[in-house]
């Protein structure tokens, strides 16, 4: 019954204050210092599911209550969403077990009036499911616009047309792969291969970033690995290595990564550019730079500076090498984090990219003749990508666009010579990057 009890309470916190998950994750598990490992990993799955299904779990709600979702009471409302969620899309549930342990939950956490009405709408769903033997299936498949806000469908179609946004949708409601990056200057492919194999862990080459690996079994044992816990290997996404891939690192360069925390390009450039080298990170966030820190010292790098700053009006020092990974909406990372999607408005979209145009402008000013200045979101959205960097070229004309064709796989390139991994095509996270170049 805990483990319920604090999904339901992560459900109501992230409905009434929209707050990042993963924040909600560690508060709730620092107030439950004894959570059981696996208790831990079923609350972490349930809710990410029932933030994904968020949309569909509703339209079942409506077809067992009869009622519209806006008018029922939103704590009975969030047991309804855990209850459907075990009832109908998680086979390890049995349907007794999800009925009885949700209505409980209901009349513990509200009131018995509650528990009758989430007895009463799980059991019409149950009747439903048995008398329609299919209907899982083809709700998903019928209804998979559910699972995201209109106002973000109406643009993707606008974007990528109706095809195209139908695949991503079907793409971002499957849980995404875990991608882990081997460090291979301290063990080879097949040693490592051989170790986590031990730890019944499986793993599939990348076709392109030969360093990648995508995990297909056994993803729950990598945390505890010590190939892990020894930073020999680190869980990165393809798309994400793509982007340090632009910027070249070499043995004993000096890079300025802003907008850095919480730093895993940083790690992976610190370590193409040796002890000779060093990677000056930045990010304007304190917590966020912490994280970073304690990722720093499993690593046992020192050859990070991390700073304080703000990269929209800050002064730093010249670089003839520079990564800006701005913040965004987020849209190219749904499929990892479901949440994103709720939390998003419309009129965020614009604020970040004001905010992009402003930190490009800024930074530009402190790449050297000669240099190259890498540009990077996980945005899908057009007006924080190629539009920011194009208007930042029209009134620069000391600066120019590299194009990525000779760099990356073909289907990672734009026409317009961006990088741009979508993830329907790249099986990836969704991430732009432009490589921009100062004139001599």
């Amino acid at each position: 019954m805990l483990v319920r009890k604090i999904i339901f309470s992560i459900l109501n916190l992230f409905d009434q204050y929209k707050e990042k998950i993963p924040s909600l994750f560690i508060q709730k598990f620092i107030k439950h210092p004894d959570l059981p490992k696996k208790d831990k990993q079923r609350i972490r799955v349930c809710v990410n599911e029932i933030i994904r299904f968020r949309g569909l779990l509703d339209h079942v709600i409506e077809i067992g209550s009869e009622r519209k979702i806006k008018f029922i009471n939103p704590k009975i409302r969030n047991v309804l969403r855990l209850g459907i969620y075990e009832l109908v899309f998680d086979d390890n549930i049995p349907d007794f077990a999800a009925i009885h342990s949700n209505v409980e939950l209901a009349k513990k956490s509200i009131n018995k009036k509650s528990s009758s009405m989430v007895n009463a709408v799980m059991r019409n769903i149950q009747r439903f499911s048995i008398e329609n033997e299919c209907w899982k299936n083809s709700l998903i498949k019928e209804n998979k616009e559910l699972a995201f806000p209109r106002w973000l469908l109406k643009k993707w179609r606008n974007e990528f047309g109706e095809k195209e946004t139908n695949i991503l949708c079907n793409e971002f409601l499957i849980k995404k792969n875990m991608y882990i990056r081997l460090d291979i200057e301290r063990l080879g492919v097949d040693k490592m291969v051989s170790i986590l194999s031990l730890d019944n862990i499986e793993l599939i080459q990348h076709d392109h970033f030969k360093y990648f690996f995508k995990v297909v079994l056994g993803q729950k044992n990598i945390l505890d690995n010590n190939l892990f816990r020894e930073s020999i290997i680190s869980i990165q996404d393809p798309a994400a290595g793509a982007v340090v891939e632009l910027i070249d690192p070499q043995e004993n360069d000096f890079i300025l990564d802003v907008c850095a925390a919480p730093g895993t390009k940083s790690l992976f450039m610190a370590q193409k550019v040796g002890q000779g080298g060093k990677i000056f990170a930045c990010d304007n966030s304190q917590k966020r730079i912490d994280k970073a820190l304690n990722d720093k010292s499993r690593h046992k790098l020192n050859n990070i500076e991390w700073h304080l700053l703000d990269a929209s009006k800050d002064k730093y020092p010249m670089h003839e090498k520079i990564l800006i990974d701005a913040p965004c909406s987020g849209t190219g990372v749904i499929g990892r984090r479901p949440e994103i999607k709720w939390r998003l408005r419309k009129s965020d979209i614009q604020r970040m990219a004001n905010l992009q145009k402003s930190i490009l402008e800024n930074i530009s000013n402190y790449l050297l003749p000669g240099g190259k200045l890498v540009y990077s979101t996980c945005s899908l959205e057009r007006e924080e990508n190629q539009d920011v960097v194009n208007s930042f070229l029209r009134y620069r004309s000391d600066f120019e666009l590299i194009g990525t064709n000779s760099l990356l796989p073909n289907r990672w390139v734009s026409s317009e010579g961006f990088m741009f991994s979508f993830p329907t095509k790249t099986n990836t996270d969704g991430l732009f990057a432009a490589v921009l170049q100062k004139k001599i």
